[in-house]
């Protein structure tokens, strides 16, 4: 992945459900939930095992270079495409 291009990425969030559970109730939730997330953005960089893609980039140099930056854990990416627009 290259600073500064588009992706898209797909990954698996984290759920969670509030309460007390039994054994086979904490599997059939496990295999029936998929919690696949699509995030689109600017390739900031990779540090830590975090994947980070922001929603702006500013060219001004008086400002911070990266806006809402979102940090994707790189172990659970499932695919990643790069955009051409």
């Amino acid at each position: 992945m290259k600073i500064g291009q588009k992706y898209l990425i797909q990954w698996l969030d984290t759920f969670s459900f509030n309460g007390w559970w039994e054994d086979a109730e904490l599997r059939k939730k496990a295999k029936e939930m998929s919690h696949s997330q699509d995030s689109v953005g600017i390739f900031a960089g990779e540090y830590y095992g975090w994947v980070i893609l922001c929603t702006h980039e500013n060219p001004h140099e008086q400002f911070s270079r990266w806006g809402h930056p979102d940090f994707i854990p790189r172990k659970c990416i499932k695919r990643i495409k790069k955009l051409h627009v």
